[in-house]
């Protein structure tokens, strides 16, 4: 019983350090080279976990900033190459475009430079769907979304994916 009591009190205390991690993007970052885009993966995956660990109505105007320095380096990047594919790009909601987005450069970035389109795409999506769940109150949910939802909660979720490729 007291190991259950201690390893409780040990993840509530991760998890409220991890939430409460403050996110800062310096100024004047240079994206200009291949090796501009590789010094700044670690901040880009710090910063994809930002946006999806800290709810959309808390921190906005940083969630602002790290949404445009993401979007920057994502555009830009020489090393990871995202496919917007119809069916499972949540493209009426930004915030989970964002989410999605992030999920594919995070898969990518820590597998290697993954070239895996479905794979890539998987976690594109699971992200975005996780980022969704904590969210639901503050975002609409489309048919898209509907779908989504429902193939992931059938295990059909990579087949799906895998169709629209």
């Amino acid at each position: 019983m007291k190991k259950g009591i201690v390893l409780l009190a040990v993840i509530a205390f991760l998890s409220s350090k991890l939430s409460g991690q403050s996110m800062e993007i310096p100024e004047n970052v240079q994206l200009t080279s291949k090796e501009d885009y590789k010094k700044q993966e670690t901040l880009v995956l710090k910063g994809i976990d930002w946006i999806h660990e800290t709810s959309l109505d808390k921190d906005k105007e940083k969630r602002k900033e790290v949404n445009a320095f993401l979007m920057r380096w994502m555009t830009g990047s020489p090393s990871v190459s995202i496919k917007l594919v119809g069916g499972i790009v949540p493209m009426e909601c930004g915030e989970c475009l964002m989410s999605f987005l992030a999920g594919w450069t995070k898969y990518s970035l820590e597998n290697n430079y993954s070239k895996d389109t479905i794979e890539n795409a998987l976690a594109g999506v699971n992200r975005f769907i996780g980022f969704y769940e904590k969210n639901k109150n503050l975002l609409k949910k489309t048919s898209e979304v509907k779908t989504l939802l429902k193939k992931k909660k059938k295990g059909k979720l990579k087949k799906y994916i895998a169709s629209k490729f």
